[in-house]
């Protein structure tokens, strides 16, 4: 495995049909994102983790949802990094309001935004209504369980619960940091489900908490081989800050793409690895997908 050790202290320096609305101590934060053009909801479903009952998910529907009942709408799901869960791109991110805004003078597409949450936990008192954890567990045990039911969970009750457009054309993936990198290999396992892909400061190679799932998270270049041979053409973008402690490696990984011949976009800023870099990914990423 490449990098581990220095890896980890890199982070460690970075600081269905039965799904149902959620409840429990978190509720009070769901409520209090109030205020947006766009409507938002809480779902809760079950899944078929090994240790997990229940997971819960935060969806952004865009303001036109209600009143255009005939209308099908993109989606693009936005994975955390470690520290967060799926209220962190809201609260530390405010995407909901950049939405609205980027909506309202035309720079965007109106889309249903699905923030889930992609934590590992180890039962269900562990997962206490979808807290997030501390940045050392949640990368260390970024291991391919709930990365192995992301599409038959979470996509697939987004499409089933809300007017999507349930294709590869109609569906996005992006992720930062850890979630960069869980967003790599669920793109790469399931080259048919996105027809866009974005990463926010992400790391390509897992942990060794992952070799119990080498089915998922094993053979990745073989697996963008098909990924960016699958038609229609995938759109894949790579953004990263010239100070961000990964930007050594994404440099690395984007000669490699480029000298395979997978087509892509490499965004280089002068931002770090933090929250206003990220918040300037998700912007511009926002004004272009479904364009």
């Amino acid at each position: 495995m490449r990098s581990i050790v220095p890896l980890l202290l890199l982070v460690l320096l970075a600081s269905c049909s039965s799904a149902r609305y959620a409840t429990g101590p978190d509720s009070e934060r769901i409520r209090a994102m109030e205020g947006f053009r766009g409507r938002i909801e809480a779902v809760e479903y079950p899944t078929a983790e090994k240790n997990l009952s229940r997971r819960r998910m935060v969806v952004y529907l865009p303001a036109s949802y209600a009143t255009d009942s005939l209308r099908r709408y993109p989606v693009l799901y936005l994975l955390h990094g470690a520290r967060g869960n799926e209220l962190t791109w809201q609260e530390r991110g405010q995407v909901f309001s950049c939405l609205d805004s980027l909506v309202a003078v035309g720079k965007a597409a109106e889309f249903i935004l699905v923030l889930p949450n992609l934590n590992n936990y180890f039962g269900d008192k562990d997962y206490k209504n979808g807290r997030a954890v501390n940045a050392t567990r949640a990368f260390w045990t970024v291991d391919g369980e709930a990365e192995s039911h992301f599409v038959d969970e979470v996509v697939a009750l987004t499409d089933s619960l809300f007017r999507t457009l349930p294709d590869k054309a109609g569906r996005a993936l992006a992720g930062m940091s850890s979630g960069g990198l869980q967003s790599v290999y669920i793109s790469a396992n399931h080259p048919e489900k996105f027809g866009s892909v974005a990463l926010f400061s992400p790391y390509f190679y897992p942990t060794v908490a992952a070799l119990g799932h080498r089915d998922f998270y094993g053979g990745l270049w073989k697996k963008l081989a098909v990924q960016f041979a699958d038609l229609p053409a995938v759109d894949y973008a790579i953004f990263i800050g010239r100070h961000d402690i990964f930007y050594p490696h994404v440099r690395n990984i984007d000669r490699k793409m480029t000298k395979k011949g997978y087509p892509h976009r490499l965004v280089v800023t002068g931002g770090g690895h933090k929250w206003t870099s990220w918040q300037l990914f998700f912007r511009d990423y926002a004004a272009s997908v479904f364009q």
